[in-house]
């Protein structure tokens, strides 16, 4: 059984982050092209959110499952392995990995055009994780 208070300050964090993000829907790439602010903002608050979904996987597939892993992107292979997410779903957190990954090394070489699609459109799909979490944790 995974240890319920440390998965609600993970979503508790994750909420925050996401209400944060949602304030900037309707950005542009010229907008973020002109304000390193907001920039380092949806960068960092994108950055922590896949980080606390992640972390609340990580927590479930070591306490749960007793499974390990090498990096994050194979955690979403361990949750569709339990059937506890569709092969789609399974692509995208694969996808989600990857670009923590180049958020947290690749900051220079970003797309903006891409930090703009997760803010305007791809925040749903945080909350489809969050739900998927908190049905398997019962909360």
């Amino acid at each position: 059984m995974p240890d319920l208070e440390r998965i609600k300050k993970h979503l508790s964090a994750l909420l925050s982050d996401l209400k944060n993000l949602e304030k900037h829907k309707n950005i542009t790439s010229e907008d973020l092209a002109k304000d390193t602010d907001l920039l380092w903002i949806l960068e960092r608050g994108i950055y922590l959110s896949i980080q606390n979904l992640y972390d609340m996987m990580a927590h479930i597939a070591s306490a749960d499952f007793n499974l390990k892993w090498e990096q994050y992107s194979d955690i979403p292979d361990l949750f569709f392995n339990e059937d506890l997410i569709n092969d789609s779903e399974r692509k995208l957190l694969i996808q989600m990995a990857g670009f923590r990954n180049r958020l947290s090394h690749d900051y220079l070489g970003l797309d903006l055009d891409i930090l703009v699609d997760i803010v305007n459109n791809r925040l749903p799909d945080f909350r489809n994780f969050l739900k998927i979490i908190k049905d398997y944790c019962k909360i």
